[in-house]
């Protein structure tokens, strides 16, 4: 905010009244989300029995007028349909989209990061190798890549298991351990 610093000083004699202000804002806040929260919900329950007839095309203008409204460009409104149509056919495709948006978040911040890396290190990819943490951090990112298919194969192991069946030769296996 202007004029406010964060940190210790943010509580001095010359800020305390606006910040002690604010704070006693978001409390006042809460009580009042509380209770829109306690005397709307049956009415906020009810847009849920809506059709999707209705429901989808009211959701699409507040969508549009929302991109439309924090920039006044066209061009907001073609990203959020262009997004909205990756995440339509991520959700068809069955893919992670939490994993996807963390990446779109995380992604500027690790590629700001290696840059920064790489100029300590005059340009050298060494750095990405020299400590013990470097290499935990790789071989977790490994992991991490490699472990669905691994969870996969399990899986599909354990559902042959349950099942009696071979893989080999498709024929039930006699799980009677029975010497008669």
């Amino acid at each position: 905010m202007k004029g406010l610093q964060p940190g210790r000083m943010l509580f001095n004699e010359e800020n305390a009244l606006v910040t002690y202000t604010f704070f006693a804002g978001f409390v006042l806040v809460q009580f009042f989300m509380l209770g829109i929260g306690l005397l709307g919900s049956r009415g906020f329950a009810q847009i849920s029995r809506l059709s999707d007839a209705i429901l989808i095309p009211c959701v699409t203008v507040l969508c549009v007028v929302g991109s439309y409204a924090i920039n006044k460009l066209p061009e907001d409104v073609l990203v959020m349909f262009v997004f909205g149509v990756v995440g339509y056919l991520m959700r068809k495709l069955d893919l992670n989209t939490a994993a996807i948006v963390l990446a779109l978040i995380l992604g500027p911040i690790g590629e700001k990061n290696l840059q920064n890396a790489l100029i300590i290190s005059d340009g050298s990819p060494k750095i990405l190798f020299s400590s013990v943490i470097c290499w935990v951090l790789i071989v977790l990112c490994v992991v991490g890549i490699l472990s669905p298919i691994f969870m996969g194969k399990l899986e599909k192991k354990a559902e042959e298991d349950a099942s009696g069946i071979d893989p080999d030769d498709k024929k039930p296996v006699d799980l009677d351990i029975d010497n008669d």
